[in-house]
């Protein structure tokens, strides 16, 4: 592994900024919130060992996707606003029915022939280079390590694997996502269909219970096809996806949360910034606000997440915010050619770390040094979250910074 990886680097000319495959312990974690965790424990396989060669597969898939998406307009989901978009655009919503479903273990049965496949389908739409093949096939290359001994699956690809953590993991699987809505929607062109991950959801207008049955075991036959599985259900009016619960019959939207699952938040009087615990209110009527249709569901959803807020010492109440249900479009600000120097935030720090910091940058770069121009006081902006007691000095210094405009970018 790490002779192929030198021999790509090499040509990739970046040799000298990828490291090898580092022996990292592997170790598991329980899946505690799954039923009948006594008799049949499950667990996530966690490998801090990953391939540093993800780190360019993920920008050719990156690339991969997104022209894919832009061309077949594809319901690929990449968050929950955007399955809300989708699902405030159905007309006559109460003629319609849900088809929801769930791949059982993506990450892991994603085969060696399925990313191919995927990849054959993905350059109808974009090149692919050999050398993006080469690249995006030897990330799949995972070690386990443990005791410092490596150890590899079982099976026919006992080197592939599309590991959950890697650097480009998800970009993956959202690759085979498109393929597999492609195979979907194939089959049924007139259903609308869509793919968040592992998680997917179809609407199907005037279908009886019996075609809806029908279509059901269609779609477990087309992705097994695949060499994957999924569970299924059907003829339903109102489904929890995601962390938003969407009803046909009403036209309505809320926000969902398991039922063991309780929102816990830092408490008041801790040790974090304090714009974190100021904005943190807010921060969290602006998201509940989002999985709402109206104020209704609002307040019927906030009374759980207030009751928290209170446990850990707000004294505010979420409010509903009206315009928030509309895709915000985020102002571009003008990129500065600043380096930011952020320390941690620590109520008990005394220390002038601002000061200290920028004794060091003139020490170590001085008006002779040739990187003077890169490092000096003009350009070095510190995050003034470091300490309470220093707000006002670095305030200060940061305001002169941002009156110079002949900065130089890093």
């Amino acid at each position: 592994m790490n002779q192929e990886l030198n021999d790509i680097t090499a040509k990739l000319e970046i040799g000298d900024r990828i490291e090898s495959t580092a022996r990292r312990q592997a170790f598991i974690s329980l899946k505690d919130h799954k039923e009948n965790l006594q008799n049949n424990p499950k667990c996530w396989l966690l490998n801090p060992a990953k391939n540093n060669l993800g780190l360019i597969s993920k920008q050719v898939l990156d690339r991969v996707n997104n022209s894919i998406r832009s061309q077949t307009n594809a319901n690929q989901w990449r968050n929950t606003r955007s399955v809300i978009d989708w699902f405030s655009d159905i007309e006559d919503k109460s003629q319609h029915t849900f088809l929801i479903f769930d791949i059982v273990d993506f990450y892991p049965s994603i085969s060696e022939a399925l990313l191919k496949l995927s990849l054959d389908y993905a350059r109808q739409f974009t090149t692919i280079s050999d050398e993006d093949i080469e690249i995006i096939m030897h990330s799949r290359k995972t070690l386990l390590f443990s005791n410092n001994e490596p150890w590899v699956k079982r099976g026919n690809s006992p080197m592939f694997d599309v590991a959950m953590g890697s650097y480009d993991g998800a970009e993956v699987c959202e690759l085979v996502g498109l393929y597999i809505l492609h195979k979907l929607t194939s089959a049924y062109p007139n259903g609308n269909i869509g793919l968040y991950r592992d998680d997917g959801l179809a609407v199907f207008k005037n279908m009886s219970a019996r075609s809806l049955d029908k279509m059901r075991k269609d779609f477990s036959k087309i992705i097994g096809e695949l060499g994957l599985q999924i569970t299924a259900q059907s003829n339903l009016k109102i489904v929890n996806y995601l962390d938003v619960t969407l009803n046909l019959s009403t036209g309505k939207f809320c926000p969902y949360r398991k039922p063991d699952n309780y929102p816990l938040y830092i408490n008041a009087k801790s040790n974090h910034p304090p714009s974190i615990i100021k904005h943190l209110p807010a921060t969290i009527s602006t998201r509940i606000s989002s999985l709402s249709c109206d104020a209704d569901e609002f307040n019927k959803a906030s009374r759980v997440y207030n009751d928290a807020l209170k446990t850990s010492g707000y004294r505010e109440c979420l409010q509903y915010a009206r315009n928030n249900n509309q895709s915000s479009h985020r102002r571009r600000n003008r990129p500065r050619n600043i380096i930011w120097f952020n320390p941690p935030y620590s109520e008990n720090v005394q220390t002038n770390i601002a000061s200290s910091f920028l004794r060091l940058i003139d020490k170590h770069f001085p008006k002779s040094h040739v990187l003077h121009k890169i490092f000096n006081r003009s350009n070095v902006k510190v995050s003034y979250s470091c300490t309470g007691n220093m707000s006002s000095i670095i305030k200060s210094h940061n305001a002169k910074i941002l009156a110079n405009s002949d900065t130089r970018r890093v």
